[in-house]
């Protein structure tokens, strides 16, 4: 076939639409897609209106390919769908029920398609789709519609999934050797700096901001001390992007990736996991499928999704009441601590990779990998917040759960792993306003923590993990008569005093550098040390009675604590235990109505072999229970009180 005049004037048309609308339906969701001022342009390299449709494309003679240039733009995009009722069988338009709803304003849609000058094949293809600010708000019953919307959408797939025996493209398995010719032309060059390698979906959003509100509130009852009806959250997402790379070979370096900055830690873990699996599937094969499977190794394609986020502002859960000066950040990235970093860097990388054979599916396949890079960052401990999240996080999971469990399959490997760059964690005590030498908070940092389940990448770290641990100290759980399974947390104990080859079980392995605790008085106000720099090592093995937590640190643990701190941490220690027995209470308030619900308790075990603890008196006399209070007490103060 020709690729002729009559195919350049068809790629080269322009479309203009005042209005489109697509309904769709089905028996368990229904919605509709609305654009206004549609329009379909060829544009120029740059994406600049051209007159002459000469500049939207550019051809390579020496490579015989062609690079197409076509924008989609609107003015306004309504998406909205919603889930049916279940009583509602009446005619062919049902009635929505608690219908999602998003609107944009100004979008645009930027395609690019190789193809072969001489026959019009299609190589690859680009497809980038810009947003500008998103405003998102979704509603508890909105979110349960969209879950029925995702159980549809599941049910249709694993019923229309069937094996297909697809030919893989040559472009796939083999590079195309034309690619290597040098060329000096201009057009050479020029089709060289926007040439695409590869086939890629992007999203790119500048601002979302969604609210998820709980207005299912009326009509229902809540625990006592449940002020947070009609709650709402805030989420902040700066410059957010999507990419998705059907098909790229496991062992590149990723560098035609579109603003992809390489190597960075998930490119050497990647590369990592590829060595280690290699090895581990070549083991268990037999001298013959370990020569194909060599050569079969190179051929590995990853199918990878990257999702980045620039900045993400967390809100703590409002109410009607709240004032906004009063609303504080949940999670928030360190501004202070990125000045440190470099500026390209986001505070969310996420990595989803699976693997497959383009030519074959009978040899051994790597497990999917997840990394995760978050930081630096804040986050606040509020109680109000993590009561109403657990609340949410219950009901959604809950409409999850609901009619998904008969149709889940066995459960499938995924190497895991969350790197967390200078993370705050920061625990609000319950000082007064008054006297200022009572510290507001209990300041938790460290420069970096990872946590993953891959035990092989990490046997470095668990190689003399509780060596110091004797018999005798792991025995003497059994004098603790806790709600905990005694002998699940002696043997987890044990199996990870054993090689890393022969553990068996999931486990998590948590590995910081230096942690350091302060006490200070709020934001820019001088910190005090509470706890001074101690490596942790840590590794979570949880089963189906509880989850085990075995930590060690490995240096020496120096504490030291004045009047005023040691006071507040013991208020601090007294409120944990409140706010764990509300937890519960709020648990079985709201499991009243559910079915099949299973308590899992935490088993911490912690060996300490050296902690220097040293106690700071206070010098002076404290105020009694008649005195006024100290606003302001500073070193002249104290060295002027009375007693000193």
């Amino acid at each position: 076939m020709s690729y002729g005049f009559a195919n350049k004037v068809a790629e080269g048309l322009s479309l203009y639409v005042n209005n489109v609308e697509v309904n769709f339906d089905s028996a368990a969701f229904g919605g509709s897609i609305t654009f206004t001022r549609l329009s379909v342009e060829s544009r120029s390299p740059g994406w600049q209106v051209v007159d002459d449709l000469h500049f939207t494309r550019i051809t390579d003679q020496s490579l015989d390919q062609t690079l197409l240039f076509k924008q989609v733009s609107w003015s306004l995009l309504r998406v909205q769908g919603s889930a049916h009722a279940p009583d509602s069988q009446q005619g062919n338009r049902r009635n929505i029920n608690a219908p999602l709803r998003l609107i944009t304003n100004g979008g645009r849609c930027r395609i690019v398609v190789k193809k072969n000058a001489s026959d019009g094949k299609v190589l690859c293809g680009r497809i980038q789709v810009i947003s500008e600010d998103l405003l998102w708000t979704a509603t508890l019953p909105q979110v349960r519609s969209a879950i029925e919307f995702y159980k549809h959408l599941l049910h249709l797939i694993n019923k229309t999934q069937k094996p297909l025996d697809v030919l893989p493209q040559e472009s796939t398995l083999r590079p195309d050797k034309r690619n290597a010719r040098p060329s000096g032309t201009p057009s050479h060059k020029v089709f060289q700096n926007f040439n695409i390698h590869q086939t890629s979906f992007h999203l790119y959003v500048d601002r979302t901001d969604f609210h998820l509100c709980d207005d299912d509130s009326a009509g229902r009852t809540f625990p006592e001390g449940w002020n947070m009806e009609s709650g709402a959250m805030q989420i902040v997402l700066n410059r957010l992007s999507v990419d998705v790379y059907p098909s790229t070979p496991a062992a590149s370096d990723r560098s035609i990736w579109v603003r992809y900055n390489v190597p960075n830690n998930c490119t050497t873990w990647m590369t990592q996991l590829l060595r280690q699996n290699y090895e581990k599937i070549s083991a268990a094969l037999d001298g013959s499928a370990r020569e194909r499977f060599a050569r079969m190794w190179p051929q590995l394609q990853t199918e990878s999704i990257v999702v980045r986020i620039d900045d993400l502002d967390v809100k703590c859960v409002s109410v009607q009441s709240t004032k906004r000066d009063a609303l504080q950040s949940l999670f928030a990235a360190n501004a202070k601590s990125r000045l440190s970093l470099p500026s390209n860097l986001p505070i969310l990388h996420l990595e989803l990779c699976n693997f497959f054979y383009p030519a074959s599916q009978s040899y051994p396949l790597p497990p999917s990998s997840t990394h995760i890079q978050l930081g630096p960052f804040n986050l606040l401990l509020d109680t109000q917040t993590i009561r109403w999240m657990a609340y949410m996080l219950a009901d959604i999971s809950a409409a999850l759960d609901d009619g998904m469990r008969s149709s889940a399959t066995e459960n499938v490997q995924v190497d895991v792993r969350l790197d967390m760059l200078m993370p705050k964690i920061i625990i609000p005590s319950c000082a007064g306003e008054e006297d200022k030498r009572f510290p507001k908070r209990f300041v938790v940092s460290t420069s970096t923590l990872s946590v993953t389940n891959c035990l092989n990448s990490e046997s470095s770290i668990l190689s003399g993990f509780l060596n110091h641990i004797t018999t005798g100290a792991i025995d003497v759980l059994d004098n603790f008569k806790f709600v905990m399974d005694a002998e699940s947390l002696k043997n987890a104990i044990v199996g990870l005093k054993q090689p890393v080859e022969t553990f068996l079980g999931d486990a998590w392995v948590l590995n910081t550098s230096q942690i350091w605790i302060d006490t200070d008085g709020g934001e820019d106000v001088a910190s005090v040390p509470l706890v001074g720099d101690v490596t942790l090592r840590c590794c979570i093995v949880p089963n189906d009675k509880q989850i085990n937590l075995i930590m060690e640190p490995q240096s020496k643990c120096n504490i030291v604590v004045d009047h005023f701190q040691f006071v507040q941490f013991m208020k601090l220690l007294d409120a944990i235990t409140k706010f764990a027995d509300q937890m519960d209470v709020d648990k079985a308030f709201f499991a009243k109505e559910a079915s099949n619900t299973k308590s899992i308790a935490l088993a911490a075990y912690c060996l300490l072999n050296q902690v220097s603890a040293n106690l700071l008196l206070a010098t002076g006399r404290l105020p009694g229970p008649y005195d006024k209070p100290f606003a302001q007490v500073g070193k002249d103060a104290s060295r002027n009180s009375p007693g000193y």
